[in-house]
């Protein structure tokens, strides 16, 4: 099947597929609707479009992409060879294809412009500061050499035309954002809201600084990105998203944002961040509402990812990879290996710690061992791991630095968890003729009534 080239036909696949839950009965934005979210991340882990929800203009889709699987299908990867493809793919860009009708630009407001009334005001979490955009791509051009930047950023809704927006250095868009306001010039920036699944995986990835993010969208997806001129700044976005919200952001401005509920599944607390000022709000005439939870599954995946992209790229010239998850949270992952000498356990878990930053700790298993599983993982590690002999320590080094819990982050660790070459047959594992086969729904009763 093709790649999915705008939100909806994902949601279309997802609906064939019986893996799209719809919620017919109203909910509240303020909470109610991300606790549902929750319990369904905690249980069946399905995609969910909710009908119906209080103060909003539009249906809203969350948990969309809650498994590697649903990206693989989106962009039409082989999910065993979805690493190595991508890889592949990152090198054959697509160049842009320019429309002048564009469905994102059914609807379009720029006057008196008020954030509220055409974005859903949703409420994460119990000390958040108020509604967060949490599933907006943002687009912008380099201020000298024109290319295009996406990255996906929280932004705090405040009132009107008027939000906050957190970017930085080393991120490419606070690198961006500094050019600019080296010339006291303001950042033309484009917020889209139900991205095509290719640009919020390249909104997500590792590519280098001058590569550009909408051009790779294209390679992802095997096909020319179709985009549109912005109504208010000069800038190209998706043409079939499903919202864009356009805008500046103001040079040497900053005011307090949060505190929010952030991925690691704290809050980040109160402190200065970056001001937009929108220009402009357009939309389907029946646009969908896009949210994602920090650190949930769909966050999970499209963080994940690309750092497992990146782990690949150093770690394949050591071993023959099986695969590479990163369960649990991205601060770490577990390479699976097909593994021909002891030495080779070693050599991938010290490339992998170097192909990212955030790279803490680092866990090599067998090709038995299902990366992303973590009963699988620990598994591995409480039968097959030797702590005499496979810990690798590396002092001091830090990973993730956000300032208040940088001094948490220092060190790296790795863990060989493979089964020494000499002892293959002793740990070699059960097998259980004819499990696969089995359909327990054919199998089992149906459950009595209570």
């Amino acid at each position: 099947m093709p790649a999915q080239t705008s939100f909806r036909d994902l949601l279309a696949l997802l609906d064939q597929q019986r893996q799209l839950r719809h919620v017919s009965r109203r909910v509240d934005a303020r909470h109610e609707l991300v606790a549902i979210m929750r319990k369904v991340q905690k249980g069946p882990n399905q995609s969910l479009l909710f009908r119906t929800v209080t103060g909003s203009p539009t249906p809203i889709a969350t948990n969309v992409l809650c498994r590697r699987s649903i990206l693989a299908d989106a962009l039409d990867l082989p999910l065993p060879a979805m690493l190595p493809e991508l890889v592949k793919r990152e090198a054959s860009t697509r160049p842009l294809e320019t429309v002048s009708d564009a469905p994102v630009q059914e609807r379009v407001v720029t006057g008196n412009i008020s954030v509220e009334s055409e974005i859903p005001q949703v409420v994460h979490c119990a000390e958040d500061a108020g509604p967060y955009i949490t599933a907006g791509v943002v687009i912008a051009r380099h201020p000298e050499t024109g290319i295009h930047n996406a990255s996906w950023n929280r932004i705090q809704i405040v009132g009107g035309d008027h939000m906050r927006i957190r970017m930085m250095a080393p991120q490419h868009l606070g690198q961006y954002h500094a050019a600019a306001e080296r010339k006291n010039e303001p950042l033309p920036i484009a917020v889209v809201i139900g991205a095509p699944p290719s640009l919020m995986l390249s909104a997500a990835s590792k590519i280098p600084f001058e590569a550009d993010e909408l051009l790779t969208a294209g390679g992802w997806q095997g096909s020319n990105l179709r985009v549109v001129q912005a109504k208010t700044v000069r800038l190209l976005v998706p043409a079939d998203a499903e919202y864009v919200i356009e805008g500046h952001v103001l040079p040497n401005v900053m005011e307090d944002e949060g505190p929010f509920g952030e991925f690691t599944d704290g809050y980040v607390a109160r402190a200065p961040n970056n001001v937009m000022r929108v220009t402009a709000i357009t939309r389907r005439n029946d646009a969908i509402y896009h949210v994602i939870l920090a650190g949930g599954p769909e966050d999970s995946t499209l963080l994940g990812v690309p750092l497992q992209t990146e782990v690949y790229k150093r770690v394949s010239a050591f071993a023959k990879i099986r695969d590479i998850g990163t369960p649990g949270h991205i601060f770490g992952c577990v390479v699976s290996i097909e593994k021909n000498s002891d030495d080779q356990a070693r050599a991938v878990m010290l490339a992998a710690l170097a192909a990212h930053p955030w790279m803490k700790v680092v866990v090599v298993v067998d090709a038995d061992v299902d990366p992303h599983d973590p009963q699988e993982v620990l598994w591995a590690i409480h039968t097959r791991h030797t702590p005499e002999t496979g810990v690798y320590m590396i002092p001091r080094l830090g990973s993730f630095q956000r300032t208040d819990v940088r001094d948490a982050h220092r060190g790296k660790v790795g863990i060989d968890a493979t089964a020494p070459m000499s002892m293959r047959d002793v740990f070699r594992r059960r097998a259980f003729p004819g499990m696969d086969e089995i359909d327990l729904d054919v199998v089992l009763d149906p459950l009595r009534p209570r």
